[in-house]
């Protein structure tokens, strides 16, 4: 099987990073991969407080061989994750064609990298298909019928909390969203867009208005306006530990935890 790399982002939250780490080694196919991980560095007149956590950031993720080979990328003034993201997969799609994306607060399944290699590898030819998401929301906020037979679904809505991509669907995001006064001014373009979610029309405008500095609006307009799709495991293979009101864009949220994984 193909193997994607593994890109991961990270920042000055070092007890997350740590447990990220940790799940990710466990997985079945870290012996076998490439992790490439992305350190932000700090804004201007950072405290010393997060001066010192970004530094223990940047210790633990060069203390161990938490994959086959690790590639460090640290940088010495901050990027934000807007530009962190778009930049860094970006640069590992040009080298390798396909990507497996985390960022600093996921705890992930032993079986999280096998998920996606062989979806990555199944859906490669389906051009439909822009996405593959390693994370389902509990049963609590979605349950999945008992007579569905399948071990993934199809969702208009795309994931961030660890997912992969080709460069060929990448390369389709249009970061400044031309669409937007069409999307704006046309009724039913905005109520086809809030089919994915509704509050995604909000979090395009709030991006368009500046607001918001984020990367996964543009991505997910991408898939909107190709008429794709993102497949989503019924099971989660990944729970998001980052929803303690200790990120830069989530509040606490704790009903979208996992208490198991796939």
């Amino acid at each position: 099987m193909k193997l994607a790399p593994i890109v991961l982002f990270v920042y000055n939250r070092p007890d997350h990073t740590l447990k990220t780490l940790q799940a990710l080694q466990r997985n079945t196919l870290a012996a076998q991969s490439t992790l490439h991980i992305f350190a932000d560095g700090p804004k201007e007149n950072a405290s010393a407080e997060l001066l010192n956590k970004i530094n223990t950031v940047r210790n633990i993720i060069s203390a161990e061989k938490w994959c086959n080979e690790v590639v460090l990328h640290e940088f010495s003034t901050n990027k934000g994750l807007y530009r962190s993201i778009r930049e860094g997969v970006t640069e590992i799609l040009e080298q390798y064609g396909r990507v497996i994306v985390m960022e600093d607060d996921l705890q992930t399944s032993s079986a999280f990298l096998t998920y996606m290699n062989q979806a990555l590898n199944f859906y490669a030819d389906r051009k439909s298909v822009f996405s593959i998401t390693g994370y389902n929301y509990p049963n609590s906020k979605m349950s999945i019928p008992t007579d569905y037979q399948y071990d993934t679904y199809v969702s208009l809505r795309n994931g961030s909390w660890g997912w992969a991509t080709w460069i060929d669907r990448w390369n389709q995001i249009d970061w400044d969203v031309k669409s937007y006064e069409t999307i704006k001014n046309t009724p039913s373009i905005k109520e086809a867009l809030n089919r994915m979610g509704d509050d995604e029309f909000e979090m395009l405008q709030m991006q368009q208005d500046g607001i918001l500095n984020i990367w996964s609006i543009q991505f997910t307009i991408a898939h909107f306006i190709n008429h794709a799709v993102a497949i989503i495991p019924c099971q989660s293979y990944v729970d998001n530990i980052g929803l303690d009101g200790t990120g830069e864009n989530c509040g606490v949220q704790s009903s979208l935890q996992h208490s198991q994984l796939n």
